[in-house]
């Protein structure tokens, strides 16, 4: 399992792709929490599976296996050239999330009608 995340991880650094791509910053975090899981807990994959919370470490393994397909294709196409960033408007002080008046389920017409 070690060695299969490991593999992921120096392949995403031997590639081109940016440091700052999401996929890379996801996937490079759930290898580093599962190569740890592991090294701290070789004699017990029960605790791997418990802290991982994805199935049993053979699953794990499949994952990572999977994963790697995927990385194969990211890697192929260049798809961090194509993620365009997103502006998101959010105001964490708006209690009704930027919404007015109109509660979810109510048609805005609702009140007009009498």
């Amino acid at each position: 399992m070690i060695v299969k995340y490991q593999a992921l991880l120096d392949k995403m650094a031997a590639s081109e792709m940016p440091p700052d791509a999401q996929y890379r910053i996801n996937v490079e975090k759930i290898c580093r929490f599962r190569i740890k899981a592991a090294q701290e807990n070789l004699d017990d994959p029960e605790k791997v599976e418990e802290l991982c919370n994805c199935g049993q470490v053979e699953e794990l393994v499949i994952q990572a296996d999977n994963e790697m397909k995927v990385l194969d294709m990211y890697l192929r196409e260049e798809w961090w050239k194509h993620v365009k960033p997103v502006e998101i408007e959010f105001d964490p002080t708006d209690e009704d999330g930027g919404h007015g008046d109109v509660e979810w389920g109510d048609h805005p017409d609702d009140g007009k009608k009498k």
